[in-house]
């Protein structure tokens, strides 16, 4: 599984239990309707790289070499919202993107512990506090908790390969 598979599986789990959109942070797109999550992938891929299971598999043209190994990667998760007029009422952004955090870590504590992907099973090995993120921009201040989320999952690796036939030499005398 490649870091990208493990990700997406994390995000649409997540994006289906807060029934609000994840989005990756510091991109080039319309921000969406408050309250929302942004992530920002802090370690794609952390290893020790000595332990790792190889294979040759055989081929139709020829042989490939598998490497596997258990790596871990940690993505932050941030929750954001604003103090605003709605047609329910007043929402004070604070409340709601406290709300929508606890929400999130609640899936990383339960139903999120193990993600199955198409390619194997994302482990969450250990999730952050949720914790204060917000920040004054121009006249408002943006309501945001977070958290962080470190997970593992098997890498595996793939080359192509020559092989090398049984050679018989004969002797001779």
């Amino acid at each position: 599984m490649t870091f990208v598979q493990a990700r997406d599986a994390i995000v649409a789990g997540l994006e289906a239990h807060i029934g609000r959109p994840v989005i990756l942070s510091e991109q080039i797109d319309d921000v969406p309707e408050p309250p929302y999550c942004y992530y920002s992938v802090l370690t794609p891929r952390a290893s020790d790289h000595f332990f790792g299971l190889m294979d040759v598999v055989k081929t139709s043209d020829g042989a490939t070499v598998k490497r596997s190994e258990p790596v871990k990667a940690t993505v932050s998760f941030t929750f954001c919202s604003l103090n605003r007029n709605t047609e329910d009422g007043y929402i004070y952004g604070d409340d709601e993107a406290l709300e929508l955090a606890e929400k999130a870590h609640g899936f990383f504590l339960l139903n999120g512990h193990n993600i199955p992907t198409g390619s194997g099973e994302v482990v969450v090995n250990n999730v952050g506090p949720v914790s204060s993120r917000s920040g004054f921009v121009v006249e408002d201040t943006v309501r945001r908790y977070g958290f962080d989320v470190r997970f593992s999952y098997v890498r595996t690796d793939e080359m192509p390969v020559g092989l090398v036939e049984m050679v018989t030499i004969e002797r001779k005398s």
